[in-house]
């Protein structure tokens, strides 16, 4: 491993403390979730040059969980009875994305409180921010207004993040647009780990990190043409890994990393 001597960009970390959307209570219907935020969102943000947005099945189970606990005490609040906000209830489900925003709304229906987040500034200043790849999203029965909508977004810079355990260490592996990064870079604690799969043509990585370093905070990125680094993902492998375990049919990619399973 190298010390790290690069200068380096994390993406400003988005804890969104909006006002909440409520709406007089009318007849209540179907509680729709990411599909139907989707449907409603993506045409709009196309509209204004914007990239659609994707669906995010983590960020959607974490939507669900938080949409039901606002449910259960009655308010609408960014902040859970822990303290916690959206990127910490995120990360609890496993998530290593460094940004992470959210609007929440209570209302007759989905329509309606969509509505009412076009009609509001600051929500229109999360619905249509230009950083957003993914979202996920749940509504449940509840508040004054018949149902409670949760909406989180965020950015995923790096695809098919997998950060998995194996009896010689962690295998962390990926993929980056590779028009946009020069190498990916891994930070453990403060010391640059060598990679151990680089394909510059489709972007695929891989760096194998030692198990007594699990426990270790770190960071994720890749370096940009300018030679600045960019951190998009954060984590500690040990607890990732068992946030996140790897399907069966998980096969590794290349010999190096076949040596490792």
């Amino acid at each position: 491993m190298k010390r790290a001597a690069c200068r380096i960009v994390v993406l400003r970390l988005l804890f969104l403390a909006l006002p909440a959307v409520l709406i007089v209570p009318s007849l209540y219907a179907q509680l729709p979730g990411t599909s139907g935020v989707l449907l409603m969102a993506n045409p709009l943000r196309s509209r204004e040059g914007l990239t659609e947005l994707k669906e995010d099945p983590l960020l959607e189970r974490t939507a669900a969980a938080y949409a039901a606990d606002l449910a259960r005490r009655g308010v609408l609040s960014h902040v859970d009875e822990q303290g916690r906000r959206a990127l910490e209830r995120f990360r609890d489900f496993g998530g290593t994305t460094v940004l992470v925003g959210e609007i929440l709304g209570s209302g007759p229906d989905l329509a309606a409180v969509f509505e009412a987040w076009e009609a509001s500034g600051r929500h229109r200043d999360v619905l249509f921010n230009p950083l957003w790849t993914h979202c996920g999203a749940a509504g449940v029965p509840g508040g004054a207004g018949g149902g409670i909508w949760v909406v989180l977004f965020t950015s995923h810079r790096i695809d098919a993040l997998q950060i998995i355990c194996s009896d010689s260490g962690y295998l962390i592996r990926g993929r980056v647009n590779p028009r946009h990064a020069v190498e990916p870079v891994l930070l453990s604690g403060v010391e640059k780990v060598d990679t151990l799969l680089w394909d510059s043509r489709s972007g695929d990585f891989s760096f194998r990190v030692s198990g007594d370093r699990g426990r270790l905070y770190h960071r994720l990125g890749y370096r940009l043409p300018s030679g600045t680094v960019l951190i998009t993902n954060t984590f500690f492998p040990a607890r990732a890994a068992a946030a996140n375990r790897a399907s069966p049919a998980d096969a590794p990619t290349s010999d190096r990393e076949r040596e490792l399973r």
